[in-house]
């Protein structure tokens, strides 16, 4: 597994304070050298489209926010936890994901950082590539090791032609990691979204943890 080359900053966010204008905030993630540098967010009204449509504030935005559905857990241990932004024109929120395509500029962007009140998270970017655009929490259970694993074969077994995967790193990760995937409508074709997948190496507060399921889906 690799380690961070960059010193994790300290949290250059309070997320206490941000959480007293928007309760819906639980972190910030940050990926060094790109535009991303946002807080996440997930509704807390259940409703999973909220923030496709609107921004940090709650005010109707066609960008909308960074956001995680509510099937995942806010405190980053469940072993996919799944990003969504937008991609638009002006290069913010989530237009820099689909730059992971070109091999040089995956190769350049190692690194994805999420603060959290009380801990910091740093996740090493192992694969990008284009899939068809549904929703991965409702596609694969990742509540039992088999569907975590299913994901990762399809990461590793996809034909995607834009598809690329860090050295060293084929058939690395196992259902026993903790992932993050941050996702956008891929601009040149909206049937299809673009991921960027990372894999935890990083832990400050130690604070990440879960128990595995390898019991057979009935």
């Amino acid at each position: 597994m690799a380690e961070s080359t960059e010193s994790s900053e300290e949290s250059h966010v309070d997320i206490a304070k941000l959480r007293e204008t928007n309760e819906d905030i639980f972190a910030w993630i940050n990926v060094p050298n790109t535009s991303i540098d946002y807080p996440v967010l997930q509704s807390s009204d259940g409703d999973d489209s909220f923030y496709i449509n609107h921004n940090v504030n709650k005010e109707t935005d066609p960008k909308g926010a960074i956001y995680t559905e509510c099937a995942n857990l806010k405190d980053m241990c469940d072993f996919n936890e799944v990003l969504h932004g937008s991609s638009p024109e002006d290069g913010t929120m989530f237009a820099d994901v689909q730059k992971f395509l070109d091999r040089k500029y995956f190769e350049e962007h190692p690194y994805i950082y999420v603060y959290m009140e009380g801990n910091a998270l740093i996740y090493y970017a192992f694969a990008a590539y284009s899939r068809s655009n549904t929703r991965l929490l409702e596609e694969y259970d990742f509540t039992c090791a088999s569907g975590c694993q299913a994901f990762l074969d399809e990461i590793y077994n996809s034909r995607s032609m834009t598809k690329n995967i860090r050295s060293g790193w084929e058939g690395a990760v196992a259902p026993e990691n903790f992932i993050i995937t941050l996702t956008t409508t891929d601009n040149t074709d909206p049937s299809k979204q673009i991921i960027v997948v990372g894999c935890l190496v990083g832990d400050v507060m130690g604070k990440i943890d879960r128990e595995i399921d390898y019991s057979e889906p009935e």
